[in-house]
């Protein structure tokens, strides 16, 4: 191909000698060199495009080599060359598999949720949403090292991670990848848990007793399985005594202390000691 292009060029140079009433040869052999380029052109775009099985070999090899640029590479052009078909479908869940080793959370999010909406009834679709309940726990888990102060972190990944845990339950209830889920919901709800108690502290700190109280009774409610209920108990009562609500401070005292007279609270107790 490089050779005809030079071959070419060095003919539209000695054109410039021709003389001008030769004016209808130029003309004549310059479209029929434009109408050679652009032939060789088209011959060497279809011979650059692979078949999707090609790609996807490619692809994958790079993968298990840990190329993982490479690999995406691979993967790109097979979405955009062989759109529609079953590898460039199964192409968004490898991709979404690649960002979520490269903690890339948001492309991962997309290529799984792209897979899922291509794909919806696959039989990779349980492993799909388990990858996304994966991620957004690692999201927010990583999040913890990039914030100074607990109290305003973004705790959405833990709350999206509870809503995908909920489809995946009802959808497939007798899943291999359900023993996993489980185990990242109760992660997800006990850093929710930490994370009211944490704001609510941070109130409580600042002599704003009204929103802590508010905090701590949200907490007790939404999350009834915290270990630290005890403790939260007593900051409750210490607000509602703080912002003189003497009655409300002495009615949760007497619930607290028969729970504890129950033993209610034992398993709870043993865990802050």
């Amino acid at each position: 191909m490089s050779k005809v292009i030079k071959f070419i060029i060095t003919i539209l140079k000695n054109l410039i000698f021709i003389k001008q009433g030769n004016c209808y040869l130029q003309i004549s052999i310059f479209l029929l060199l434009s109408g050679l380029i652009q032939s060789c052109s088209d011959t060497a775009n279809n011979q650059i495009r692979l078949p999707s099985t090609e790609l996807y070999h490619q692809a994958m090899v790079s993968m298990e080599d840990e190329y993982y640029n490479e690999a995406l590479k691979n993967f790109e052009i097979l979405v955009d060359e062989h759109s529609g078909t079953r590898l460039a479908t199964l192409a968004h869940l490898k991709m979404g598999d690649i960002y979520f080793i490269q903690s890339k959370w948001e492309e991962s999010e997309t290529s799984y949720r792209q897979f899922l909406l291509l794909n919806p009834r696959s039989h990779l679709t349980p492993y799909a949403l388990n990858r996304l309940i994966a991620l957004n726990y690692e999201r927010n888990h990583y999040g913890i090292f990039f914030k100074s102060r607990d109290y305003d972190r973004n705790m959405e990944p833990n709350r999206t991670l509870i809503r995908e845990y909920q489809r995946f339950y009802l959808l497939f209830p007798k899943s291999p990848y359900l023993e996993e889920v489980k185990e990242y919901h109760s992660r997800a709800m006990s850093d929710l848990a930490e994370h009211e108690l944490n704001v609510a502290n941070y109130y409580f700190d600042k002599q704003a007793y009204h929103s802590a109280i508010g905090r701590y009774l949200y907490l007790l409610k939404n999350y009834p399985g915290f270990p630290r209920t005890a403790n939260v108990a007593e900051r409750l009562i210490a607000a509602y005594r703080l912002n003189r609500q003497p009655e409300l401070a002495d009615e949760m005292q007497r619930v607290l202390d028969s729970l504890r007279e129950r033993n209610l609270l034992a398993q709870h107790n043993s865990k802050e000691e």
